[in-house]
């Protein structure tokens, strides 16, 4: 598994020299950048993360940077650090999802507190989408039969109504729901419908 890195984007050397050496001193790996420009030609989103972004620089602001990884449907965690930060650019932010806004200096503990809060969230972040990814895929290798069967569970139906609708006897729709919570790996046919439903088949 990859390491998370926490990516400093200011332009001021000293700021991201000083804030690299604490989160070093604290086990946790890190890049500057000295401005957004830098940042976006070698970020890759792939790898787990979170951005301490600096809200005033030359060029692209932090502001914009965060526009546009969200625009892009980058979602790492950032956290605004900044000494010109004001309400409107604090409200406008929060909107596009930050973690925190933080106001310079800022005290070593919060920050690096706040910086594994971040990470946490990246963290659960891709264990869910992986999540989501794995179900898709069973999903998609569902027969056309097995597709329609999510169908009417994701609609509550029972076996016998399914059968009916179907054509078929009530065993065979039970020998169908019993392959399904196999091959989805659903404990039950409440969480097979759920599953139906989060895929629209219901």
């Amino acid at each position: 598994m990859n390491t998370p890195t926490v990516y400093i984007v200011d332009d001021d050397p000293a700021v991201c020299r000083s804030t690299a050496m604490m989160l070093q001193a604290h086990g946790l790996e890190s890049r500057a950048y000295p401005s957004a420009d830098e940042f976006l030609r070698t970020f890759d989103p792939s790898g787990p993360g979170c951005l301490l972004l600096d809200l005033r620089m030359p060029g692209m602001t932090g502001e914009e940077l965060l526009r546009t990884l969200r625009q892009g449907g980058v979602l790492i965690p950032v956290i605004i650090v900044t000494g010109h930060g004001d309400v409107p650019a604090a409200v406008r932010t929060m909107r596009l999802g930050l973690v925190d806004f933080l106001q310079k200096p800022v005290d070593h503990d919060m920050l690096i507190s706040t910086v594994r809060e971040a990470l946490s969230q990246d963290g659960r972040r891709r264990v869910e989408e992986a999540g989501r990814r794995e179900e898709q895929e069973r999903i998609n290798r569902l027969t056309p039969r097995e597709r329609e069967l999510m169908g009417f569970l994701a609609k509550g139906q029972t076996s016998k109504e399914i059968a009916a609708a179907l054509g078929v006897s009530v065993k065979t729709v039970d020998n169908h729901r019993a392959h399904l919570l196999s091959k989805l790996s659903a404990s039950n046919v409440a969480e097979l419908a759920a599953i139906a439903v989060r895929a629209g088949l219901g």
